[in-house]
């Protein structure tokens, strides 16, 4: 009796430890596999040119930033905030591709303008974690950078009339990065977690019908500008044609004037060579000049009469 009640015992026993064996497998491999689900959710991979940090909502801690590439850890309930690093481009346009549209604008004169900007920046990932406790959404860049850029640029054109802001653009660009520069500085948080690299002003838009009255004018302009040029040309060559006459006429005057005076010296010569009167010499000398003119242009014949008379007498007559 006592004989089988051991081989009972034994039994049991062997069951007992042949049913305990599987059970030590299963929970071994839920074991590993709880730590293999653990550890997925512990260990987290960082990027190249990323920066992120760990919130812990337990102790309601940021982390400070770490920098990729590289792999971390975190507490399994934690989440992770990660952000690119590199140079990042805010466009905005007034036309497609762009990421917000162009400020719009009143000029000091009270016309409606459209301003295309890019923004250039990075951040700073040794001051991230500032970054995500302020802004947790990282909504810093509509938030901060893209309306301190709107008020910046309403600001700025309301300093100029349209003519002056179309005339000293590279002026008004300065003052547009300078101002943004400066409120960036000012701000607690994004003036140390954010470097600005620039602001570019590429474009400024105005409206169809100032362009077209704008274009009518410089047309005009342009138009009064030749007639003027043209005006200018013919009073140059009016003077110039003027001047040589003048130059001409002094010549012909200097020429008579010297010829003048070469008839003069010829007739007081044969005057005190013949001792005829000079009155007499001056009337043979232009008589015989006006017979060397008739002879040349052979339109008269002299006739020499007996009476000592030397009439003139023409062909026609």
């Amino acid at each position: 009796m006592i004989a089988s009640d051991s081989y009972d015992y034994e039994e049991i026993g062997i069951s007992i430890r042949r049913a305990v064996r599987p059970a030590r497998v299963v929970f071994a491999v839920l074991g590993l596999a709880l730590l293999a689900i653990l550890l997925s959710r512990s260990l987290f991979q960082v990027g190249l040119g990323e920066v992120a940090v760990v919130v812990d909502p337990v102790t309601k801690t940021v982390s400070r930033p770490i920098v990729g590439p590289t792999l971390a850890f975190k507490p399994p309930w934690a989440y992770i905030v990660k952000d690119y690093v590199g140079v990042e481009a805010i466009d905005m346009f007034f036309e497609p591709p762009r990421d917000y549209p162009a400020v719009f604008a009143l000029t000091k004169d009270g016309v409606s303008v459209d301003v295309d900007i890019t923004i250039r920046y990075r951040v700073r990932p040794e001051y991230f974690d500032l970054l995500v406790r302020n802004y947790p959404a990282l909504n810093y860049e509509e938030d901060f950078l893209v309306a301190t850029a709107r008020q910046v640029v309403r600001e700025v054109v309301a300093k100029y009339v349209l003519t002056d802001l179309i005339e000293n653009r590279a002026l008004v660009a300065r003052d547009v990065e300078s101002s943004i520069e400066e409120r960036i500085r000012a701000d607690p948080v994004i003036g140390r977690a954010l470097k600005l690299l620039g602001v570019n002003m590429r474009n400024v838009r105005i409206p169809d019908e100032i362009l077209k009255a704008i274009n009518e004018k410089i047309a005009a302009q342009q138009y009064a500008i030749k007639a003027e040029y043209e005006r200018k040309a013919k009073l140059i060559a009016a003077n110039a044609t003027a001047e040589a006459l003048l130059i001409e006429a002094e010549g012909r005057a200097k020429a008579l004037l010297i010829l003048a005076e070469a008839q003069a010296k010829s007739i007081s010569l044969l005057a005190n060579m013949t001792g005829v009167p000079p009155t007499k010499v001056v009337e043979y000398y232009f008589y015989l000049e006006a017979v060397k003119e008739a002879a040349a242009s052979g339109k008269s014949v002299l006739v020499i009469g007996q009476g000592g008379v030397t009439p003139l007498i023409t062909p026609g007559d």
